[in-house]
């Protein structure tokens, strides 16, 4: 059965001077299953390409995740992912907090994720963005991953946004 993988991978590129990430939905019968769409979708250099952390997607805000050839019809609601940047009192670099929300529209989605990030990864930072207002760097809706339809099923199920494997690993 395929399922669906958050992952967060490094590496480098062409003109860079420190190593870069990059988030991928994959998916897999197995994370090592994933591995060439990941090398695929890499921008940078593939030597040196490696996977840092993923989690299986399976529920999200009290949503089944389901993967199908077909579109769902029957849902008004999405699977979206938001990425957030912010900066800390003593740290040069900005820090950046991502989350996946169910919401019906990309606005609903931002407000649901900024909560999420500000009680999380980005709390406490002095400054979030601009005018001290915290900015999305993106939101994606994920409806359509490597062929594969998501579908949404309320269920009431949580399930928390850690890893299911953190560390380095080489793709081969």
């Amino acid at each position: 059965m395929k399922k669906l993988y958050l992952t967060y991978v490094g590496g480098t590129a062409p003109g860079a001077n420190i190593e870069l990430h990059d988030v991928r939905f994959v998916v897999g019968e197995t994370i090592e299953h994933t591995y060439p769409e990941i090398r695929a979708g890499w921008f940078g250099t593939q030597k040196g390409l490696h996977l840092d952390s993923y989690v299986q997607l399976h529920h999200v805000d009290g949503y089944r995740i389901e993967l199908a050839k077909e579109p769902q019809l029957d849902c008004a609601k999405k699977l979206y992912f938001v990425n957030f940047g912010g900066y800390f009192d003593g740290k040069l670099a900005e820090f950046h907090d991502f989350t996946v929300v169910v919401a019906e529209s990309v606005q609903a989605a931002k407000q649901q994720a900024k909560v999420q990030v500000l009680n999380r990864g980005l709390a406490g930072a002095e400054q979030l963005h601009k005018d001290d207002l915290i900015a999305v760097d993106d939101c994606l809706c994920l409806d359509l991953i490597d062929s594969h339809y998501i579908h949404l099923y309320h269920d009431g199920k949580k399930q928390p946004l850690v890893p299911d494997w953190k560390g380095y690993q080489p793709l081969p």
